[in-house]
């Protein structure tokens, strides 16, 4: 059995649903993976944690949600509105969400649902063939990176950039959003792999490109709205050889 990996959302609803179709994805036969910031900066971040709540119904124990730091952002201020943290989420696309929760007359419901669902999410998850974090994994004193398991209370998992992470991490390979790919490593708008880790999330509310991994071939998915330089809208694409390892990094993994 596949697993289809898929970054950051952001609510773009309809690249969403043009990815699963581009990856032929099928419920009960594909594990299917949402590395977490469904919601914030894109126009339908209602539509998109709607869709993800019909996925993981249709799909129970076959879709996974994680939790990114923009849902942890939007449940707390759900949570506690009118404080310093909801002003911070509104500066970082909370207005964008809000939005789509409006309705024709000017009025904000979100959904006892909604909120329920999104601060259940996950924070990791692991397969055969990888683990998968929404940002990084928890670091130790020594600078080695523990498994999710082990404190999966860390809010490395949702809000990490440790660039010691990007460049020394050896172990099982760690799937993981967050960052865009091309602001720190690689190219602008194309998911950036390395032996132990991919990096999934291509900016969709910036560049416009939406992208999905899938494991064990590594084969990457992407579905875009011209605004990315490549001409093609949507396209298979089989991944480069991972480069050689990096010098071993010791840890848990080590």
């Amino acid at each position: 059995m596949r697993t289809l990996a898929v970054g950051d959302i952001h609510g773009k609803l309809e690249l969403f649903n043009q990815l699963l179709e581009e990856t032929r994805y099928k419920p009960h036969e594909d594990f299917l993976v949402l590395i977490g910031d469904l919601v914030d900066r894109g126009e339908n971040s209602k539509g998109v944690v709607e869709r993800a709540i019909q996925l993981k119904r249709e799909a129970p124990d076959t879709v996974v949600v994680l939790k990114g730091n923009h849902e942890v952002m939007m449940v707390n201020s759900m949570l506690r509105p009118n404080t310093e943290y909801s002003d911070a989420w509104l500066k970082t696309g909370g207005l964008d969400c809000l939005k789509s929760y409006t309705d024709e007359e000017g009025n904000v419901a979100v959904s006892e649902e909604h909120i329920e669902f999104l601060s259940n999410l996950p924070v990791w998850y692991e397969d055969d063939h990888a683990i998968y974090v929404h940002a990084s994994l928890p670091k130790m004193t020594d600078g080695s990176f523990l498994h999710p398991s082990f404190s999966p209370d860390s809010s490395e998992l949702m809000w990490g950039r440790n660039r010691r992470f990007f460049s020394e991490y050896d172990g099982k390979l760690v799937v993981f959003g967050h960052t865009i790919a091309g602001r720190i490593f690689g190219e602008w708008g194309q998911v950036w792999q390395r032996e132990d880790l991919i990096a999934v999330d291509t900016g969709a509310y910036m560049t416009g490109v939406l992208s999905a991994v899938e494991l064990p071939s590594r084969q990457v998915y992407q579905v875009g709205e011209f605004r990315h330089p490549s001409p093609t809208k949507s396209r298979r694409q089989e991944s480069e050889a991972a480069p050689k390892k990096r010098k071993r990094f010791f840890g848990l993994f080590g």
